[in-house]
């Protein structure tokens, strides 16, 4: 038996991540469509169906993903993934993923990296925009931009929109 194969539970790679570098961007940096985004939610004032009608009127929606937390101490829990993070850590880690915390990701070291970037755009009240690189998990590392948008309301719940553009990536 010459080559070993790694069985998949169907939530993601079974290896850990080789690294993870976020590059911390003026807000200004953000594109067209993440400064749209970060327009509207300045606008609505209040994280609300209104906005997910706003990213699905523009086609932008899923270019995002969002997490929320049902209560002030439950965690950030993912409830929609986008494309771009479907497409990475594929369909099997997408199907697993929705509706679980977001600690409980199996690419530990990036979960808690993230956790510390949605707690800054949730208790800081404006946005964070960091050029992010995801290697060691495929053959090509991801690269991309993220504008993270949070929320928190008066009951303590949170809430978390990623606006991932790959366009603007560069090469690692």
């Amino acid at each position: 038996m010459g080559a070993v194969h790694f069985i998949a539970n169907g939530r993601g790679a079974e290896r850990p991540a080789g690294g993870l570098h976020l590059e911390r961007l003026p807000v200004g940096a953000a594109v067209d469509w993440q400064a749209a985004v970060m327009m509207e939610c300045r606008r609505q004032g209040a994280l609300s169906p209104m906005l997910f009608a706003f990213l699905e009127r523009a086609g932008l929606l899923d270019r995002c993903t969002f997490l929320a937390s049902d209560g002030a101490d439950d965690p950030l829990r993912f409830r929609y993934l986008g494309a771009p993070t479907r497409a990475f850590f594929g369909r099997g880690w997408a199907r697993g993923m929705i509706g679980q915390p977001d600690q409980d990701d199996p690419h530990q070291a990036l979960a808690q990296r993230f956790a510390a970037e949605y707690l800054e755009a949730v208790e800081g009240g404006v946005p964070v925009l960091n050029r992010v690189v995801i290697s060691g998990l495929s053959a090509v590392p991801l690269v991309y931009q993220h504008t993270l948008i949070g929320w928190k309301d008066r009951a303590g719940r949170r809430a978390v929109l990623s606006c991932m553009d790959v366009s603007v990536a560069g090469h690692a």
